[in-house]
């Protein structure tokens, strides 16, 4: 393969801005602080929680639909970890398990009672919201197995923690699963034409509650390491994640149309994003302008999509006010004459 044949793979990935991007925050980062990659353990770990849950959010997204509840269920994983038992290697698999339990019916109520799934999974956040305030009391629960989740905060190789450790694979798997494995191929196909896969003998309803079921799952991981983190549960907890991960997942290269998504390009968007809120803290700007930093580089990432530029073509918009036609056999009727 010749370099001229990567580089045109290159520029095909999806993930190519949120590349452009995270380039873009490492070099603002060594402006604005110089040792600011010295410390990559801590800041990893610092955005671990909303890398899972992007990367969890990708086979939902590909499929065109949408998961509100995630960061709500993060918040009942965590409080069934921290309830459940005193030992941990029991609690974590009831916490995941709890996680694909709402994953699964999120994915019956989209797929067989037929409702929206933004309307399912909004019911599903505020329901959830509320028993993880049952579970709690209304207040962070400590683990009951401390010591052993103390330990969870020690690096395992130089800065390299068990929570990023956790994301790494994580991520290797859901990878895997959705770019080598069958099933996880046909999402990509479904989102892309949902009558052509059901023509080809796809089970799109069996595939959606699969998808529903793996990002809730995965979300419900979050839960479990950020519960590990800060060796509580809180009932808040994963409540300003949920935005700033499907931010991360569209920045990285996902269609909320569906038939795209990347899922090494939704790590890179959750790196990159976590990277401009620990630039804009170091250089001691107020909190209000990382929101408004975020949500214009959301707007930028839309729009240097295929679609965004298709829109945005000055022939479409400025034909009706200069007269002009944006029709391509009218164009060419014109220049005929």
């Amino acid at each position: 393969m010749n370099g001229h044949t990567l580089l045109t793979q290159f520029k095909s990935w999806t993930a190519f801005r949120a590349v452009i991007l995270l380039a873009l925050v490492v070099v603002v980062l060594l402006a604005v602080q110089p040792t600011a990659l010295g410390s990559y353990g801590i800041a990893l770990s610092r955005i671990v929680d909303v890398w899972l849950v992007a990367i969890a959010l990708d086979p939902v997204l590909v499929l065109g639909e949408i998961d509100l509840s995630v960061g709500s269920t993060m918040a009942v994983t965590a409080a069934v970890a921290a309830q459940a038992s005193g030992n941990l290697a029991v609690s974590i698999p009831l916490a995941l398990i709890t996680g694909a339990v709402v994953g699964l019916i999120n994915g019956l109520l989209v797929v067989k009672v037929g409702i929206n799934s933004f309307i399912t999974t909004l019911g599903m956040l505020i329901t959830l919201q509320g028993l993880a305030l049952a579970i709690t009391d209304g207040a962070p629960v400590p683990l009951q197995d401390s010591t052993r989740a103390l330990e969870f905060s020690v690096p395992l190789i130089g800065q390299i923690t068990p929570d990023i450790v956790i994301a790494v694979a994580a991520t290797a798997a859901l990878w895997f699963f959705m770019t080598k494995m069958r099933t996880g191929r046909e999402l990509y196909i479904i989102g892309g034409n949902a009558e052509a896969a059901a023509s080809g003998g796809i089970s799109i309803d069996t595939r959606k509650i699969l998808a529903f079921t793996i990002c809730s799952c995965v979300a419900g991981l979050a839960g479990v390491v950020d519960t590990l983190n800060l060796v509580a549960a809180s009932p808040t907890l994963g409540s300003t994640v949920m935005l700033l991960a499907i931010a991360a997942a569209v920045v990285g290269g996902a269609s909320l149309s569906g038939g795209r998504a990347s899922v090494i390009g939704a790590v890179i968007g959750a790196i990159a994003l976590g990277g401009i809120s620990i630039g804009l803290q170091m250089s001691g700007l107020d909190s209000s302008v990382e929101g408004i930093a975020i949500g214009a580089i959301l707007f930028a990432a839309v729009v240097l999509t295929k679609e965004g530029v298709r829109a945005l073509r000055l022939p479409s918009l400025l034909g009706p006010l200069t007269g002009a036609s944006s029709d391509p056999t009218a164009v060419a009727a014109g220049k005929a004459r």
